[in-house]
């Protein structure tokens, strides 16, 4: 299973640098997700799922990973991201009159994880300089691992 993750850069670095990654809190809101969350890249890509991670995720890096490990199925109900209309001015006013439209995503959710249970395939780093949340999202720059 492909999987994709938006992280800190000190979450990044303590992967490169082996460490077991450890995280047991169980996420308040609309989820039953604990610990460290994924989402599948055959569901979502990255650039799509910025659109309504954006506020709850750091986009330091983005990382995919390849995982053979039994990852929790679990959900989370999210903005449905509103689409550009072409019109920049009406695209802000909806923007901030509010997301009333939610979706439930699948989520795949591990308490530890490290480069035995999660190979890097790919990263992306500085997201938030990268993306444009009016105009439809680019492709992000990838580091091939």
């Amino acid at each position: 299973m492909k999987v994709f993750r938006f992280m800190s850069k000190v979450e990044f670095e303590k992967y490169k640098h082996n460490f077991t990654l450890q995280n047991n809190t169980k996420h308040d809101g609309k989820t039953n997700s604990v610990g460290f969350c994924f989402l599948d890249i055959e569901e979502f890509t990255p650039e799509e799922a910025m659109h309504f991670l954006s506020g709850i995720v750091t986009f330091d890096v983005c990382a995919v990973f390849e995982t053979k490990e039994n990852l929790h199925k679990t959900y989370g109900i999210y903005a449905k991201p509103i689409k550009s209309t072409g019109n920049s001015m009406e695209d802000l006013l909806n923007i901030f009159s509010g997301f009333t439209d939610r979706f439930t995503a699948n989520e795949y959710c591990t308490t530890e994880y490290n480069k035995e249970t999660m190979k890097l395939l790919k990263y992306s780093e500085e997201i938030w300089k990268q993306w444009n949340p009016i105009e439809e999202q680019t492709k992000l720059k990838w580091v091939e691992v």
